[in-house]
């Protein structure tokens, strides 16, 4: 390592090629450079190489979360990703969720300023957005939720976590089950009665 007009500069051998690389020694945190940070595989789009890679489960849809998570981190001039925070959240388990992956990402291509690495402040939108389909079907499910009389599913002897969609020639039965009968079958989260579907064999559900 020698230290040169202010820089430091590295050099690396790699097989029977020898690459140098500048990277200011300076704490200044840039704002603006002239090449952004880059995380291999990311591409361009950053904020949606991180949703891809956290996720957008049921858990969340049937909720009706959506919305922008912005966020924010520093990449310093070494490609170490620090000072990762959450600026405007949208639901908190989300937006950690956000938080852990842009931290764990793993070493980045510095900015640069004048060729020179350099730390580099990045600020980005991380957006989630529900398809007109399922933002009316997480109203439905509010609705319920609110009125506290959301009922329990089950499909095929199991009961239903996230989102099914079943169609009208997979369906083989529905039944209903109210009051002490539904609670006496499936417990207390059978309050608000139970909907019983059975698909028919050879045509499953599609998920």
């Amino acid at each position: 390592m020698i230290v040169w007009c202010g820089l430091l500069a590295f050099l690396i051998l790699n097989g029977s090629s020898l690459y140098a690389q500048q990277t200011s020694s300076d704490n200044t945190i840039y704002e603006t450079v002239d090449k952004l940070p880059r995380l291999k595989g990311a591409g361009k789009d950053i904020g949606q190489y991180i949703k891809k890679k956290v996720g957008y489960s049921d858990h969340y849809k049937i909720r009706g979360v959506e919305g922008d998570i912005w966020i924010s981190f520093v990449v310093t001039a070494l490609g170490q990703v620090t000072n990762v925070e959450i600026e405007k959240g949208i639901y908190e388990e989300l937006d950690e969720q956000v938080k852990l992956m842009v931290s764990n990402s793993g070493k980045w291509k510095p900015g640069e300023v004048d060729k020179v690495a350099v730390s580099t402040r990045m600020r980005l939108p991380v957006r989630f957005t529900l398809s007109k389909d399922e933002r009316n079907f997480a109203r439905q499910i509010q609705s319920l939720d609110y009125s506290g009389k959301r009922p329990l599913f089950i499909l095929d002897n199991k009961p239903v976590e996230g989102v099914i969609k079943l169609e009208s020639f997979n369906i083989k039965s529905i039944r209903v089950i109210k009051g002490h009968k539904a609670i006496k079958l499936y417990g207390e989260d059978a309050q608000n009665g139970v909907i019983i579907m059975t698909s028919k064999k050879g045509t499953p559900p599609l998920y």
